[in-house]
């Protein structure tokens, strides 16, 4: 059968160097926690107590099962130190050592130690001085948990405890929530920063974008008003250089698409819609060669037209 099927007390049993021993501690531990809190002191007793054990495992299992008052398991431990036990003396001396070494027993352990001396045959009167000459002190009466006087103490006990929980826990709840709040506002904080840095980074790039663009536009003006200037000085240089050979008012005309006759405001008419076609700039985009074909064609549009202007009247 697979070990799995067992209880961790079965399995302790099964894999113990001596079931007795691992019975009697259980047992023990047993009376241990039923006198209190079990801290490190109450550990190191039992462990002194018992250190001529034979069980061969570690303590805290054994702490772990009487902790969680598992009654199956003590009462499987009772039956093994019952059976197994040779005069149960020595483990009495122990079970009252931890329950009385420090005081008077809890009234739980008093009935612990009543059924413990029972289990192993040991009759009321011996057990109350073998009682009295481990914990030198005589063996009173438990308290009757049927009587009223027993419980309101406890419920006194248990009403200050559970108010204290109630106070502890209204704490903590304060407490975790001022936290909270620290927290939220730290969060809203940071991120408040983190908005303002991103609106000052994104005006800082604004600026920039600003800036380059004045700077880009300032470029190209300046370039357009130095490329207007020259073609200027060059217009006026051809113009003074420029003499009109005979027949040169019907060359003109053609290249206007106007025959003879043509008034100032035909001319002008011609000459408007003729620059807008031709202007270089419209051709840009289309490469050097096309630019220059067009700048030639308009040159000769212009010409035209400025020497139409000097002579018709």
């Amino acid at each position: 059968m697979s070990i799995a099927r067992f209880t961790p007390f079965e399995r302790l049993l099964l894999t113990s160097r001596h079931q007795a021993d691992t019975a009697a501690l259980l047992l023990l531990g047993w009376v241990l926690v039923n006198q209190g809190p079990v801290g490190e002191t109450q550990r190191a007793r039992l462990a002194s107590l018992t250190r001529d054990f034979r069980h061969g495992h570690a303590l805290e299992p054994l702490l772990e099962i009487a902790t969680a008052q598992d009654l199956d398991a003590i009462q499987l431990a009772a039956e093994v130190l019952q059976r197994e036990a040779r005069g149960g003396y020595p483990f009495l001396r122990l079970a009252i050592a931890l329950a009385a070494g420090q005081g008077e027993p809890s009234p739980a352990n008093h009935h612990v130690l009543r059924f413990l001396a029972d289990l192993l045959g040991v009759p009321p009167q011996e057990f109350a001085a073998l009682f009295e000459a481990t914990s030198q002190r005589p063996l009173k009466e438990p308290d009757d948990p049927s009587r009223h006087a027993y419980w309101q103490p406890r419920f006194e006990e248990r009403a200050r405890q559970e108010e204290a929980r109630r106070q502890a826990e209204a704490q903590a709840r304060a407490s975790e929530e001022k936290k909270r709040d620290a927290e939220r506002r730290q969060r809203d904080e940071a991120r408040r920063k983190r908005n303002e840095e991103g609106e000052k980074r994104r005006g800082h790039q604004e600026e920039r974008r600003r800036q380059e663009q004045r700077r880009q536009d300032d470029e190209a003006r300046r370039r357009r008003e130095e490329r207007e200037r020259r073609q200027g000085e060059q217009e006026w240089r051809e113009r003074r250089q420029y003499q009109p050979p005979p027949g040169r008012q019907s060359r003109a005309l053609q290249v206007l698409g106007l025959s003879d006759g043509a008034s100032r405001q035909e001319i002008r008419r011609a000459y408007r819609r003729l620059a807008q076609a031709h202007h270089p700039d419209r051709f840009h985009a289309e490469g050097e060669a096309v630019m220059a074909s067009a700048s030639r064609r308009f040159q000769r549009i212009k010409q035209a037209y400025d020497f139409l202007m000097r002579e018709v009247s």
